[in-house]
This record gives C-alpha cells, sequence and structure tokens, in this order.
C-alpha cells in the first residue's frame, strides 16, 4: 500500500474528527445553554413567588415556612450590614459574608452578585438592599400638607419586610438547583465520552478503509499471480519439450560431431540447463506456498542443507539442537537452499559463509552470513520482487520464492549489512510448542 494513502487518510480522519469534534461542542454547548436557561427561568420564578407572598408576612422565614415551594429550594436567606455581619437569618446562611468573595465577582445588570456554587448544588445571590427599597414619595399636588407627613404616611403602607432590608445592606439567598447540577455533571461526563468515542469510530472507519485497499490490492495481485501462473505453466510445457530435443540432438552430435565443436555444445548443454532451472523455478513460485508443514529439527535441517550445497558442516557449533519449526520439508529446503546458494554465489569464500540459528523472544531465528560485496541500498527495496537480479546469470525468484514459503509458514525474512562487511539474511518461523515437539 502506498505510503500517500494512509497519509491522506489520516489527514481525512483528523478534518473528520475535528468537524466531529465541533459539532460535538456545538451541541453540548447548546445543551448547557439551555439548562442554564431553565435554573435561571426557574430562579427568577422561585424569587418572584417569594417577594410576592412576604405582603402577607412580617419577615422572610414566615413566607418561606409557609410555602412547600419556597421551603424546598430555599436553604439559607440573610442580610448583612455594611460592616458584613449578620442582622436577619433563616435556614443557613454563613455567619459572615466574605469581602473578597464580594470584590471577585461581577455584579450583572440587575444588581445581583450571582455566585455557582457545586458542592452544595445550588446558586447564591447577594443583592445591595438599597436597590430593592420601595421608591421615594412624590407630593401630590392636589394635596396640601408637608412633604414629611406624606412619607409617613407612604411608610406606613409598606410591607413589614422592608424595615429588615433598612437595617441591612445586603441581602443573601442560598436557592437549591439539584437538576441544573445533575445535568451540568451529566454534559461534563459525556463530551469526554463523546470526544474519544468519536475518535475511536473515525480512526476505525479509516482502519477498515485502510484494509479494504489492501484486500483490494492483495486480490488484485492474487488475480495477477493466476493469470501469471496459468501463461507460465503453459509456457513450461511448450518450452520442456523443445529442451528435451536440444538436448537428445546436443547428445548425439556429441558422439558424432568432430572434436573441435566440442566447446560449442557445451555452450548449448549450460543454456539449456539455465532454460530448465528457470523453468523450475517458476513453477516452484506457483504451486502452493503452503504445502504439508510438519515438525522440522532446525540443527538437523541446516546440516543436511549444508553438506549437500557446501560439502561440508557449516553450521555453527553454538546453533539450539533441539529448535524446531512447523514448515513443509521441501518449502523449508527450498527457502535455505536459495539463500545458501546466493551467499555462495555473492563473491565470498566458502569459509564466510556461515549458517546459525538461536530463540528469540517465542521465534527461532536463522542466520545465514556471507563475506561478500553486500547489497546495494537501493536494491534492497526490489530484493524479493520476482525476476528482480544484479546477476548476470540468475533468474532473480530464487528470493522471491523464500520470501513467500517463509510468510506462508507465518514466518518473516530479513536482510541485512553484516559487520566487516558482507550480508547477514535473517528467517524468523513462531518456535514448534513444547507439547508438540514431542511427536518429531
Amino acid at each position: 500500500m502506498k505510503i500517500a494513502t494512509r497519509t491522506s487518510s489520516l489527514i481525512v480522519a483528523l478534518a473528520c474528527w475535528i468537524l466531529g469534534s465541533a459539532l460535538t461542542v456545538f451541541i453540548f454547548l447548546q445543551m448547557y445553554d439551555r439548562a442554564r436557561l431553565i435554573r435561571d427561568n426557574d430562579n427568577e420564578r422561585i424569587l418572584t413567588t417569594l417577594f410576592a407572598s412576604l405582603r402577607d408576612y412580617e419577615d422572610f422565614g414566615s413566607a418561606i415556612d409557609d410555602s412547600a415551594v419556597l421551603k424546598s429550594h430555599i436553604t439559607g436567606l440573610a442580610v448583612y450590614r455594611e460592616d458584613l455581619g449578620m442582622v436577619y437569618s433563616w435556614g443557613e446562611p454563613p455567619a459572615l459574608l466574605d469581602q473578597e468573595l464580594l470584590d471577585e465577582q461581577i455584579i450583572s445588570k440587575n444588581g445581583r452578585i450571582t455566585i455557582a456554587d457545586p458542592q452544595g448544588k445550588s446558586i447564591k445571590f447577594i443583592v445591595r438592599t438599597e436597590i430593592m427599597a420601595p421608591p421615594p414619595p412624590q407630593p401630590d399636588p392636589h394635596r396640601g400638607g408637608h412633604m414629611q407627613d406624606q412619607r409617613m404616611m407612604m411608610r406606613g403602607r409598606q410591607p413589614p419586610f422592608f424595615s429588615t432590608l433598612d437595617r441591612g445592606s445586603y441581602l443573601y439567598i442560598d436557592l437549591y438547583n439539584p437538576e441544573y447540577w445533575r445535568t451540568d455533571s451529566t454534559i461534563k461526563i459525556l463530551f469526554p465520552i463523546c470526544e474519544l468515542a468519536l475518535l475511536f469510530i473515525v480512526f476505525y472507519i479509516r482502519r477498515l478503509f485502510l484494509r479494504n485497499i489492501e484486500y483490494r490490492e492483495r486480490i488484485e495481485g492474487q488475480k495477477n499471480l493466476v493469470v501469471l501462473g496459468t501463461a507460465a505453466s503453459t509456457l513450461a510445457h511448450e518450452i520442456k519439450n523443445p529442451l528435451s530435443s536440444i538436448r537428445l540432438q546436443t547428445g548425439i552430435l556429441k558422439k558424432l560431431g568432430p572434436e573441435n565443436g566440442t566447446e560449442e555444445i557445451a555452450i548449448i548443454d549450460q543454456e539449456v540447463e539455465r532454460l530448465s532451472a528457470l523453468v523450475y523455478r517458476v513453477n516452484d513460485y506457483l504451486r502452493d506456498a503452503r504445502g504439508f508443514p510438519v515438525p522440522q529439527n532446525v540443527y538437523a535441517l541446516l546440516e543436511e542443507i549444508s553438506q549437500r550445497i557446501c560439502g561440508k558442516n557449516i553450521v555453527d557449533p553454538g546453533t539450539c539442537r533441539d529448535c524446531a519449526v512447523f514448515i513443509d520439508s521441501d518449502r523449508a529446503r527450498s527457502v535455505l537452499e536459495n539463500i545458501l546458494r546466493n551467499a555462495l554465489e555473492s563473491g565470498s569464500s566458502p569459509e564466510g559463509v556461515t549458517l546459525s540459528a538461536a530463540r528469540s523472544n517465542g521465534n527461532i531465528v536463522i542466520k545465514i552470513a556471507d563475506r561478500g560485496k553486500g547489497i546495494p541500498a537501493a536494491d534492497r527495496k526490489r530484493i524479493f520482487d520476482p525476476f528482480f537480479t544484479s546477476k548476470s546469470t540468475g533468474t532473480g525468484i530464487g528470493l522471491s520464492i523464500s520470501k513467500r514459503f517463509t510468510e506462508a509458514a507465518n514466518g518473516s525474512i530479513a536482510i541485512e549489512s553484516r559487520d566487516g562487511g558482507g550480508t547477514v539474511v535473517a528467517v524468523t518461523f513462531p518456535e514448534y510448542t513444547e507439547t508438540q515437539k514431542k511427536d518429531l
């Protein structure tokens, strides 16, 4: 899969998440504003009910005690002097107002100081009593008398609670709002959950999108492989018969031809063998990669291959003797033989080629190292591509076969430079379990 696809999908996913987050923020802000408006409306209704009922009572406490609605919403009420000492109280108001608290708060247009109390689940109001004082009496031009006499008459008509307000400078009311604070807590809990859920959904969809692209590429590759397999099978079948005829004719020429043509005939034989090997390798690449897996003792497998190809045992003495992997025996030999032949053809001396195997994090890592000229960095990206080769006589399919068979056995193959010069090919397979090893 191309890196550009992953990058572009990541950018799109982040953009979708940002847009979704903005929409989520807008929705939750609307929910919060609605809850605040309902709270303010309820508070105004309670305050209106309180002051309307005071016309029939001598003080605040009597009005509150006689109303179930007021008593369930008002938890404290008090009047404080200018020095913040208490003049009148009902419920559980603070004994003394905090001057710093008053200085920090912003006075609204209606002259109130509003303080939110999440712990008490209430809203506290502090109002200057001078704002609540009745308007000064206006002289009646149609009536005689002095202003003082009219003021005495107006004062006699005032509700009794104004006398309580006249004794102080601040009115304190504590209104209980459990529904608002419950909504506030719910919003604060749900918002990060929704953000995380949105992030998870966006990136899960991105993952499905990338997997879908990967599956499509894999299907396309399999289609190409099927086409290549059909073409290769047909080609191999068509080439085998002419090759057999050429071999037969070169054998006759060796016996009947002049001696000065022996070298040319040998060249023909070599090219015929190379074409035959190519046909065999193509068929090997196209056959079932998994085969019939069986437990394989790694040390025995390495020893057998080194004896057959190198004529001696070149397995490192430190190689674990009881390591085992689960793979088809023919395919395991094909993997290791291809890599070992490449090591011997790399320009390395036979003494510089080594085989080893060791345990690593539940896996068996087989390493084939050489002291050849190494592999250029530019070629490493294509080294496992079919028919890619840097050798004039190579087929370019050996490492492709090795990689395909290795991955079919749930393994992996990696190439790295060797310290001091050369190349190390590391083939990693899952280790066969202890219980399964008993069947070896």
